[in-house]
């Protein structure tokens, strides 16, 4: 049975052609309540779906904030070690080695004049022996140095504090000619905290300068180790290319949450509109199928239903089989609506009870117009849920009692057959149910065989008489398709369990040649014919021959 049929249930007939099944207070109330959550849900899933995304928003905004802080600390700190590069390097070059009352007055003036240095000294054999400052004081160098000698080339260091001021940290740059000789700055490091601060915008960011090769961090004065606030933050490091200097810039947790608030804020009637906009849209869906669902319920007291049949051929033979009763919902003013929107609807709110009854009253009132010869096939859809009903037996006998007029000519094989949207509720029920109404003459079959719960599974619980294959494996019959085997696969089992088979689906004569030499034993299709009004049925009977082989087919595959 295709998606577009009857996919739902049939049961049997009441002596009216609709009879209305009372739906329980507490199921309405359920649904009431199950509507009113998805109203709840849809109105809220905008602010569901944007909390990840302002949360990654706001996390790429801090970044980017930390990225251009540190760069531009990283810039100001490069700027002002390139000043003392220059000056150690100009001193080691034009002044070490001369008598320093030659040269103090000129560190005395550089000092003086460029910015940030505290001081600047000449050093030989690793001994401080030439101050900017006022003092003539010769002092090892590893008595103020944070290194203990100098190396050639360019060093940098954080140290605690300097000659005379030992309290306040300072920055040593030393510029080497060779090992032990060279000259040396101390920048002040308040340059370097001022520079912080300012660039910390009252604590929103913390911010670590990293000095040296071993990278040790610059700390406050009185510091021993930078206490952590980095603790749900995001950092960023820029690094000099030209100097051994890392700013870290974090910035911190309570700012990240800011900027999620201001997100929030610049978002938020848009976002208001999108939930309004949402729970409107998922109300009108959930009304539209009680809606459905109260139209159905007039459809069936106006007559807006009614029964297709499509037929089943003997494929062996090419004799008429019999058919499958389809439903179809005419709605006044919305048009043609197909099963698979309505026969859902109807099994979600527990109207398919409902509807089965009916159609099963129209499939009675159509027996004269069918004209089905003495045990033709006469294919009915039921559902799990119907038949796990203490009801469901009543409304198929019901039915048995209208196959068996005299006046039709001879009993119709009643097949119903299990849909296989749903897993049967409760196994026990349904076996005895079907037992009983197999010793009435039932048959039963297991539709869309390979799809949703009609597995292996439904054969065990259901002890069937058919197998319809669907139409998705009957499509790749004779084809290399993965889906070609599973059809090769189902017709082995359906032989071994004794299982008759229809083919659902077939549209081709090679479909059709395929599934004959495979033994199916009867097909159902558009190849054959288009589902029609039981008026019709008479009409194709009468014009309807099935061709002979005309494709060569593989064997089965062992």
């Amino acid at each position: 049975m295709n998606s577009v049929d009857i996919a739902g249930t049939l049961s049997g007939p009441s002596s009216t052609p609709y009879r209305k099944t009372r739906v329980p207070e507490s199921k309405l109330f359920k649904r009431k309540l199950w509507g009113a959550t998805l109203t709840v849900l849809g109105t809220l899933a905008p602010i569901i779906l944007i909390l990840p995304l302002v949360a990654t928003e706001a996390r790429h905004q801090a970044q980017n904030e930390a990225d251009i802080t540190a760069t531009v600390v990283l810039n100001q700190i490069e700027n002002i070690l390139m000043h003392a590069e220059d000056a150690t390097r100009t001193l080691a070059t034009t002044s070490l080695g001369r008598p320093c009352s030659e040269v103090k007055s000129n560190l005395t003036r550089m000092g003086t004049l460029r910015p940030y240095f505290r001081s600047l000294s000449l050093v030989k054999d690793n001994q401080v022996y030439c101050w900017s400052i006022d003092t003539d004081v010769t002092t090892p160098l590893y008595a103020i140095s944070a290194e203990g000698e100098i190396a050639p080339g360019l060093a940098i260091a954080p140290v605690p504090g300097t000659l005379l001021v030992p309290d306040r940290p300072a920055v040593q740059v030393s510029y080497g000619l060779n090992t032990g000789q060279g000259a040396v700055a101390w920048v002040d490091a308040q340059y370097l905290y001022d520079l912080k601060t300012a660039a910390a915008r009252d604590g929103l960011y913390d911010i670590e300068i990293l000095l040296g090769k071993r990278r040790v961090p610059l700390l406050d004065a009185g510091e021993r180790e930078r206490p952590a606030h980095t603790v749900g933050g995001e950092t960023q490091v820029a690094a000099s290319d030209s100097y051994a200097a890392e700013v870290h810039v974090t910035v911190l947790k309570h700012q990240i949450d800011s900027f999620r608030r201001d997100i929030w804020h610049k978002y938020f009637a848009f976002l208001v509109l999108a939930c309004l906009i949402c729970g409107y849209l998922t109300r009108r869906y959930f009304d539209r199928r009680v809606t459905l669902a109260s139209d159905m319920r007039k459809g069936m007291r106006n007559g807006e239903f009614h029964l297709v049949y499509q037929p089943l051929v003997d494929l062996k033979t090419g004799a008429f089989a019999g058919v499958e009763a389809l439903v179809r919902w005419n709605h006044p003013s919305a048009g043609p609506i197909r099963p698979d929107l309505f026969i859902p609807v109807a099994e979600e709110t527990g109207m398919i009870v409902e509807l089965t009854r009916h159609i099963f009253a129209m499939a009675a009132a159509d027996l004269r117009a069918l004209a089905l010869p003495a045990h033709a096939h006469l294919g009915l859809n039921v559902c799990a849920q119907h038949m796990a009903r203490a009801d469901f037996i009543d409304d198929v006998e019901g039915l048995l009692r209208q196959l068996q007029r005299p006046e039709l000519g001879g009993p119709v094989n009643l097949v119903l057959e299990v849909t296989e949207r749903a897993a049967l509720p409760d196994a026990e029920v349904v076996r005895n149910n079907m037992r009983r109404l197999r010793e009435q003459g039932v048959q039963w079959a297991i539709d869309d065989f390979g799809t949703g719960h009609s597995s292996l599974a439904y054969i065990e619980k259901l002890e069937a008489d058919y197998l319809k294959i669907d139409r998705a494996f009957v499509n790749s019959a004779g084809t290399d398709a993965v889906s070609a085997v599973v059809l090769e696969t189902i017709i082995g089992l359906a032989r071994k369990l004794d299982l008759t088979m229809v083919a659902e689906g077939v549209e081709t004569v090679a479909q059709s040649d395929y599934l004959r030499a495979h033994g199916v034993q009867f097909g159902q299709g558009y190849y054959y014919a288009r589902p029609m009004r039981a008026r019709d049925i008479t009409a194709w009977r009468q014009g309807f021959v099935l061709k002979p082989l005309e494709t060569a087919v593989a064997p089965a595959r062992s």
